[in-house]
């Protein structure tokens, strides 16, 4: 039992020091999300009303210069869910820790029988149901999937990039509206 405290405490300060990393990084990627599509209506803007293209070819490239924020806006949901995790985790071992520590004591201190029996197979279907909402934690973790999967993590780059180029292309459209 104390080596589970002191493997509880280890992974507590793990959390610790890295949640506030985590924050920052997913308020950081928000702000970008959100320059991003502003730049990607300037585009659309531009296209339409400055440079008199029609509304489905405006539309078209401006919903081209999205890609990257789509997928990028995939990454910080996967940050914001990497920040509850520590919560999930801990609800659901404390609720598994309670109801076995119950069961053990209820099966030490009752008289054997039949009846025992039955309730023992009731504790474990109790404990075999709060394991199952351990599937929290699952969920969590395939929604912090992109995180670890190479090719996501590869064309989170490729979409980085494609932003950088945004943010480029609509500096110069927007020197193109100034001078022209």
């Amino acid at each position: 039992m104390e080596n589970k405290t002191v493997n509880e405490s280890k992974l507590k300060e793990a959390f610790e020091k890295i949640l506030p990393l985590v924050d920052d990084l997913a308020d950081g990627l928000r702000l970008v999300l959100l320059i991003s599509v502003i730049l990607s209506l300037w585009v659309f803007i531009y296209c339409f009303q400055l440079h008199q293209l029609s509304l489905i070819s405006s539309l078209v490239i401006s919903g081209l210069t999205l890609i990257p924020s789509f997928i990028l806006s995939r990454i910080w949901y996967a940050l914001e869910s990497l920040k509850d995790i520590p919560k999930v985790a801990e609800e659901t071992i404390d609720d598994v820790t309670d109801e076995v520590a119950q069961s053990w004591h209820l099966a030490r201190s009752s008289k054997k029988g039949a009846l025992n029996f039955f309730g023992q197979a009731k504790k474990l279907f109790e404990i075999r149901t709060l394991l199952n909402s351990a599937d929290d934690i699952i969920g969590q973790y395939f929604s912090i999937g992109p995180l670890v999967s190479p090719p996501f993590l590869f064309l989170s780059a490729l979409s980085f990039l494609g932003l950088f180029f945004l943010f480029i292309v609509a500096a110069i459209l927007g020197l193109l509206t100034v001078f022209f």
